[in-house]
């Protein structure tokens, strides 16, 4: 890879703040868009603000959100997304974690805002992933395992009391 290539993918990664790992090669770059457009199927939200080009600010939620196509994130691999925004088809989440980014208004709350999703779809058989919940078993995906785990707690403070993870087996 050249310098300069190098230094443009830098500089996009930057600009996403780190939120897509590794696979992502092809997709899209962001977009920004207004809050109230409906983020299309196969794409992620991963920032909310306030802008003027949406509209009068001081409503209860940004007015402004940028989306990322999931479509070159690779089988197995994981991207950052905040909590609101909708799950693409294949992708589980895999962790919870808190970030200013996925604050959807200026309010705090007691509850994290952004999760990592896997890219389930295009696994060998015999792949496992540890994903969060205990009743939402992939299509094509046995059970191995259930386990309590501070990842998988939606709530941001002290230590799941029941089993909020399972491990899971492509059939």
């Amino acid at each position: 890879m050249s310098w300069g290539r190098r230094a443009a993918a830098v500089v996009a990664a930057a600009l996403l703040g780190g939120t897509m790992t590794a696979g992502t090669a092809g997709a899209a770059a962001p977009k920004e868009v207004c809050g109230w457009t409906s983020t299309p199927a196969g794409w992620i939200e991963i920032r909310y603000w306030d802008s003027t080009q949406c509209g009068p600010l001081g409503g209860g939620m940004y007015n402004m959100k940028r989306i990322a196509d999931t479509s070159g994130v690779a089988p197995g691999r994981t991207v950052a997304a905040c909590t609101y925004s909708p799950k693409p088809a294949g992708f589980r989440v895999t962790r919870y974690t808190s970030i200013s980014d996925c604050n959807r208004s200026r309010g705090t709350s007691d509850y994290h805002n952004q999760v990592d999703l896997v890219n389930l779809t295009g696994l060998a058989k015999g792949a496992t992933r540890q994903i969060c919940g205990l009743f939402d078993v992939p299509a094509g995906w046995t059970v191995v395992s259930r386990s309590r785990s501070v990842d998988c707690q939606q709530y941001k403070y002290g230590y799941p009391s029941n089993d909020n993870t399972m491990t899971i087996r492509k059939s």
